[in-house]
Parts: C-alpha cells; structure tokens; sequence
C-alpha cells in the first residue's frame, strides 16, 4: 500500500521532465489519487463494501497492477485514471488492515510493527528512484516498483481477514491475548468520536500539505534529486516511527503521545519555511515522516477504542476529505506563495492537535 499510494511522489519529477508537462497534469493526477483514496474509505464507512478477505486480496492484486499500468501510456486520461484507481484500492487495503488490527495483535508493539509497513514502502519508493534513476527512465522504475509490490503483496496475502460473510462473527470476539476490548457506543462516545474525527481531518489537510510541496522546496537545494532524497528521508523516519510511538503510547498514554506528536509535527512545517537551509529541510523531512503516521495510528486507535462501529474507515474517510482540500486550497489561495502554503498546514495541525485531544479527553471520561 505504502509504494502504491506514495511512489507517484519521488518519479513525478521523472515525468514532467520528459513528458513536458506543466505543474497542472501532475497537481491533478495526485489530486484523483486523493479522491479514490477517499472513494476506497467512504464504501466501506458507508457499508457499501465489507472489508474482508476477497476484497482484501483484490485490492493488493489492483495496487500492483495499477503501477504496472502507468507507464503503458502517456495519455493523461488514462494515467489519472490509473492513480483514482490505485487510490481506490490503497484506501480498502488500508482499511481493511487497521480495522483488523485490535482483533490480532497481542502486544501494543504489533500494531507500530503494522503501521511501519506504510514507511517501509514510502522508504523503498525513494530508494528505487535514488538508485536507478540516472539509467532507468521513468518507465522502468515504475515496473521495478510493480516487481516488488508483487513480493509483498505475496507476503502480505496471508493478513488474517475474514471470509465473505464472517466479519461480524469475527468481529465480535477477541482472540484470547488481543488488545481489543468490548465497548457499548453511547451518545458521549459518539460526540467523542465527532470531534476527533474533525481533529483527523485537519491532520489530513495539514499533513498532504507538507508532504506535497515539502519535494517544491528541496529542489532548488537538492536538485533534480530533491524528490528521492527527501523521500528517502522521510521514509526512514516513516518506517521507524511507529515502534517508536508504541513504545512512548505505553510509556506516557495517548493523550500526551498525540500532544507530542502534533508538536513535533508542527515544528517540522515551521522549519521548512526556511526551506534555503538543506539540514533544516532534512530535518523537516525526518519530522514529515517520523509524525503523521503516529498520529494516524493513535487517533485510529483512540476510535477503535470507542467502540464505534467502523471507526477506522470513518475517520479515514474525514482524513482523505482533508487530503482533497488541502491542496485545494493551496492551489485556490496559495498559489503564489510556498511559504504560504506550510503556515497554512501548521495553522491546521495546531487545530487537529486541539481537536483531537478534547475528543480523546472526552472518550476517556466515558471509559
């Protein structure tokens, strides 16, 4: 999931250079990427789809062959097409996996083991391009990224997820040793569960923001090499960041686990306003990568925890509406100004900060 939905992000600047184009086919081919990641969460939210085995197994299948896909044609039609596929299925895979997650895992520690799937292949997309870029084109590296989605997908294919028609019969019993714990939804829940979904969306917004134009700033610093390196980065910092943020959960809770989280977040926005200075940009790099992961695992955790039916795809669902809306705006209002655009993404982490910890406040008096 992480090289399907993430590898457009460092090969991008591959395709502009030789396919000529502006800054808009790429802008709006991420942004279909973004409205199937969205299509992927609602169907299942919305009850449209149920995440089990089939669907599972369907969308890893869909993911690699989508990267298979774009390189079949330059046509742009047929590329956005692609991406608002891979979206599609990048957004079921990931459901599919964090709503199973309290059902399996028997330490806190396996869920970050989980989560550090996504770095891993934010990480490999970035050194895929890093490392053959100067003699494979574009074509290429997307078959090469397509190659090794088709080993994981293998090692993946085995996640334990229901067969069609077992998710409420396995979802309602807990293997002995798992994390998960029955819980009645209620109307306090239920706000609870309101608020940190609005907080998540702002998460969405904010992080899509950085992550977007964080490669626009390292490449008059890095040159035609900012994307991968960057990504690199990032993707180190993504791959290790859940253990990590399991490890301080335990130590310190949720709460001050997000609070942590978000302020660390936000640092790394503000450090790539001065984005002439290649350690700062590094840095906010690590910070990129080593946060929104963490915060996506403890906000999606925290709404497990509720009780709510679906929390996963529901907040998911709210975090894809702020990947959409990010970019949006920036392109509607921010257009002339990068620095702009990354106050603007600190502005919302500070409100998904706040947010998120009143919802957490409010779920934990009901407990």
């Amino acid at each position: 999931m992480g090289m399907g939905r993430f590898f457009y992000t460092p090969v991008l600047p591959l395709m502009v250079a030789a396919l000529h184009w502006g800054s808009a086919p790429g802008a709006w081919i991420a942004t279909l990427n973004y409205v199937g990641y969205f299509i992927g969460c609602l169907v299942v939210a919305r009850g449209w789809v149920e995440p089990d085995r089939l669907v599972y197994r369907a969308s890893l299948i869909v993911s690699t062959l989508c990267l298979v896909a774009i390189p079949l044609s330059e046509n742009l039609i047929w590329q956005g097409s692609v991406r608002t596929l891979a979206g599609i299925a990048s957004g079921l895979i990931f459901v599919c996996i964090t709503q199973r997650i309290p059902f399996v895992a028997r330490r806190p520690l396996d869920s970050g083991i989980v989560y550090a799937g996504v770095g891993t292949g934010i990480l490999v997309s970035g050194a895929i391009v890093l490392a053959a870029s100067s003699f494979i084109d574009w074509h290429g590296l997307w078959l090469i990224c397509a190659f090794l989605s088709a080993v994981f997908t293998v090692i993946a294919w085995t996640w334990p997820m229901p067969g069609r028609g077992e998710t409420d019969a396995q979802s309602a019993e807990a293997p002995a040793g798992s994390t998960q714990t029955a819980t009645v939804e209620t109307p306090a829940r239920r706000r609870a569960m309101a608020i940190l979904t609005a907080g998540y969306f702002f998460q969405g917004f904010g992080y899509i923001i950085i992550g977007t134009y964080l490669v626009v700033l390292a490449k008059p610093v890095f040159g035609e090499t900012a994307a991968a390196s960057t990504w690199v980065v990032a993707g180190i910092a993504t791959a290790a960041s859940p253990l990590i943020w399991s490890f301080v959960v335990a130590r310190i809770g949720t709460h001050r686990g997000l609070a942590v989280c978000y302020t660390l977040q936000v640092g790394g926005a503000v450090l790539a306003v001065f984005g002439t200075n290649p350690v700062l940009l590094l840095i906010s790099a690590a910070l990129f990568g080593g946060t929104f992961i963490g915060a996506v695992m403890m906000t999606i955790g925290e709404g497990t925890r509720m009780g709510i039916t679906s929390a996963s795809a529901k907040l998911t669902t709210w975090y894809s509406l702020g990947q959409i809306a990010g970019p949006a705006l920036v392109a509607v209002a921010l257009s002339g100004t990068i620095i702009g655009s990354f106050i603007a993404a600190a502005i919302a982490l500070v409100l998904a900060m706040a947010l998120s910890l009143i919802g957490v406040l409010v779920g934990n008096s009901e407990h």
